[in-house]
């Protein structure tokens, strides 16, 4: 299994509107090929930070996605909102264990 984890900071004070963005989210990419799952986390310290981590059968399927598909789940997004400077990340994961 392959995992990718973003994260980012929202700076403008959308932090309610991005959480209900999220539970209300299309859930396009839950039909993508290769998906397995998503969870979206905001640590408890700081609430305006959102980390989502999904997870895929293959690396391939990621790529695919994203480069393809990603888009359409970003509809959702609140109109207005700003992210923190460089708070944009991206890493990938092999999955060992679980």
């Amino acid at each position: 299994m392959f995992t990718a984890i973003s994260k980012f900071e929202v700076r403008n004070n959308m932090e309610g509107e991005v959480r209900m963005a999220f539970e209300n989210r299309p859930k396009l990419v839950d039909d993508a090929e290769g998906f397995v799952g998503l969870q979206v986390l905001s640590p408890k310290e700081n609430p305006a930070e959102f980390w989502l981590i999904t997870h895929w059968e293959t690396e391939e399927h990621f790529r695919h996605w994203h480069k393809h598909h990603k888009s359409e789940s970003h509809k959702g997004i609140p109109k207005g909102l700003k992210l923190v400077k460089r708070s944009f990340q991206l890493r990938f994961f092999d999955h060992i264990t679980s």
